[in-house]
């Protein structure tokens, strides 16, 4: 065993002594996940920590930036029972430096335990290293909310799928916070997922399992967008809830736990916007896609042109004709110009 020491300031640790072993694909998977719930810059050293939580076996990873917690169960991994505050950054970089040069596949592998010593020292063995990793006392990690109770539970490719499309219509812009976060509505059998960033307006239905009459949230869309890339179980679980701090409203998939602040703001009536009568044409997706790729190009060569809430370059407008044949034909419109194909 290689060992290895540096200058890194560790704090002695009042918490109970934690020993957690599993392999480096796992703990890489749980740092990256909680990573979501990490501010960029936070506003006091320990709120770019990661809490370690270890109980009747299973390890629970946590980060949080006081307004979303994100944390990931791993069970079976822990030797000893007590928690750990650690370094995200660091134990996330130490993760990936201690298997340079060797396959991805045989690094994933690779067992990797974290663990105090007797002298209070949190070290990080892997790879035939044990590396010190930054320590923040325990009991300062700030105390989370519970998760709030499930109102719908929906199946996860389902519900990923069409989320991803709502968020493409969603926007960033602060100023305007009503159109950055996906309104998540609730109705008997039914969950109702609604993004707009003024210019565009995409809505879904989903079928649901719920347990109750009517509910409304507007989810965070930065948020609802991170999470979605961790989500792998079979069903995804929407709680709401409130305590003496606020509201507060939950994503849970599998082992991964999201729990966040709501969107304080009103979602925009968008019921009105559907006409009474629509017609509906079925086209073949990739002869549709050449013609609205087609009707841009001329549109940015005419600089007719402009770019949405995140910044993407995209066409002032394009004309979408169904005539009562059924045929679909796409056509740029050009300013002070009626659409021509």
């Amino acid at each position: 065993m290689t060992t290895a020491t540096d200058t890194t300031t560790t704090a002695v640790q009042s918490a109970p002594a934690l020993e957690c072993r599993m392999d480096r694909a796992t703990l890489a998977h749980a740092l990256t996940t909680v990573g979501v719930g990490i501010a960029r810059r936070p506003v006091v050293p320990l709120l770019g920590g990661v809490l370690l939580d270890g109980r009747s076996g299973d390890l629970t990873v946590t980060a949080t930036d006081c307004e979303t917690a994100v944390s990931v169960r791993v069970p079976d991994s822990v030797l000893t029972p007590g928690r750990l505050l650690i370094d995200h950054a660091e134990a996330t970089k130490l993760v990936a430096a201690l298997v340079k040069g060797i396959r991805k596949r045989d690094a994933d592998t690779m067992p990797v335990s974290v663990k105090t010593t007797g002298d209070g020292t949190a070290v990080l063995e892997l790879g035939g290293y044990t590396m010190p990793v930054t320590t923040y006392p325990a009991e300062d990690f700030p105390t989370l909310p519970d998760a709030p109770p499930t109102v719908a539970e929906v199946n996860r490719e389902r519900f990923t799928a069409d989320a991803r499309r709502v968020l493409v219509a969603t926007g960033t812009d602060d100023t305007l916070p009503m159109i950055t976060g996906v309104q998540m509505q609730v109705m008997p059998g039914t969950l109702t997922l609604a993004g707009t960033d003024r210019y565009r307006l995409a809505v879904a239905e989903l079928a649901a399992t719920t347990v109750t009459e009517e509910r409304s949230v507007l989810f965070p869309a930065r948020v609802l967008s991170a999470a979605l890339k961790h989500a792998t179980a079979d069903r995804v679980r929407l709680g709401l809830g409130r305590d003496k701090l606020g509201d507060w409203v939950s994503l849970s998939c599998g082992t991964l736990t999201v729990v966040t602040r709501p969107v304080e703001a009103q979602f925009p009536s968008y019921e009105q916007l559907f006409p009474d009568t629509t017609v509906t044409a079925r086209a073949d997706r990739d002869t549709l896609t050449q013609a609205t790729t087609r009707a841009t190009a001329v549109l940015e060569a005419k600089k007719h042109t402009t770019r949405d809430s995140h910044g993407r370059r995209i066409a002032a407008q394009v004309a979408v004709t169904v005539d009562p044949a059924g045929s679909v034909s796409i056509a740029p419109v050009r300013s002070g110009s009626m659409p021509t194909r």
